[in-house]
């Protein structure tokens, strides 16, 4: 099986690339495992439960968000006194000065919500590296691309390819979803927990087909990477699926505190800034574009956690009994 599409060299950007590459650069894909699309990617329900609402029903907002979402016809709820009351108009939301939410429910039904899942399938590589990199045990399926060319060997089992002389293929397969591997027990109790919830219990942020034969499951357990064929009866293995080219990449990649260049040298280099790196792009220097997607990472949690301490400052009053928002009446519009 040919890799050399998977372990190319990381792309530079040139000296005639820099002025355009460097008005991008905010942009870079961040190099974390598929994460739940918050609809403030400033907020965690931990800010929403700190002001005292517990239910889990809402999803917290700030108030340009609760304006963008009540403009996009969602539901905005004001949070105050660890209760929820309705949003009616743009002046309510002005005149709030505590946190907002929206329904989960009505958030995953989003156009917005699910753009930003489709969105995934645009940074296969960057979101394969943040797989292969994460030091907690992880998972990641893969499903054979769609399209006429490759129906041949979609939910085939291993010994019908096998007994046509076809190999199990990397460039024949889309990186569907990523995600912390928390089930317990062997190999093959997780590899069993997964194919039961890929299909009959899908997170919510899952909008791929459910787990099927011909799909391939790559596990993480203590640092180790296996791949599992789907198999007509349970999984086969794959040693060679995601085998790298070399052992030092592959620890490096694990252990790269700002994921720099790849060179053999572990945790080597300071940690730059996405200014440093725009500089470099419009002087003509050419830039590792991972190393970007790290820093921009690093700065947006960095970012995210001055607004979480904010929030946190501000007095909460806790005296009054929470009361939920009356579901049937508020959700009519």
């Amino acid at each position: 099986m040919s890799m050399d599409s998977h372990q190319d060299a990381e792309p530079e950007v040139r000296t005639d690339q820099a002025p355009e590459a460097a008005n991008m650069l905010p942009d870079a894909p961040e190099l974390t495992l598929d994460e739940y699309p918050m609809p403030d990617s400033e907020l965690t329900v931990a800010d929403l439960e700190a002001y005292g609402y517990l239910d889990g029903d809402l999803l917290p907002l700030s108030k340009d968000r609760a304006l963008e979402l009540f403009e996009q016809d969602l539901t905005v709820y004001m949070i105050e006194d660890g209760g929820a009351s309705m949003a009616f108009d743009p002046d309510e939301i002005q005149a709030h000065s505590d946190l907002f939410a929206v329904s989960r429910d009505e958030w995953e039904e989003s156009r917005e919500f699910s753009a930003a899942i489709e969105d995934r399938m645009k940074h296969q590589e960057q979101r394969e590296s943040a797989f292969l990199k994460t030091s907690q045990d992880a998972f990641a399926i893969y499903q054979v691309k769609s399209g006429d060319e490759l129906r041949d060997i979609r939910f085939e089992p291993l010994s019908w390819l096998e007994s046509k002389g076809i190999s199990v293929n990397h460039g024949n397969y889309d990186l569907a979803y990523t995600a912390p591997l928390t089930d317990q027990g062997s190999t093959d109790d997780r590899l069993g927990a997964l194919w039961d919830r890929f299909n009959n219990d899908h997170p919510a942020d899952y909008h791929r087909p459910s787990m099927s034969v011909s799909d391939i499951v790559a596990l993480k357990q203590n640092g180790v990477v296996s791949c599992h064929y789907a198999d007509s009866f349970g999984f086969q293995e794959l040693p060679a699926f995601l085998k790298p080219e070399n052992y030092l990449k592959n620890a490096e990649m694990a252990m790269e505190d700002d994921y720099g260049m790849v060179d053999g040298i572990i945790n080597n280099g300071p940690k730059v800034t996405v200014a440093e790196l725009e500089q470099q792009a419009k002087t003509g220097q050419p830039i590792s574009l991972l190393e970007l997607a790290e820093a921009s990472r690093r700065e947006h949690d960095e970012k995210k956690k001055s607004v979480v301490e904010q929030l946190r400052k501000q007095p909460v009053s806790r005296e009054h009994k929470k009361l939920a928002p009356d579901r049937g009446a508020e959700m009519e519009r």
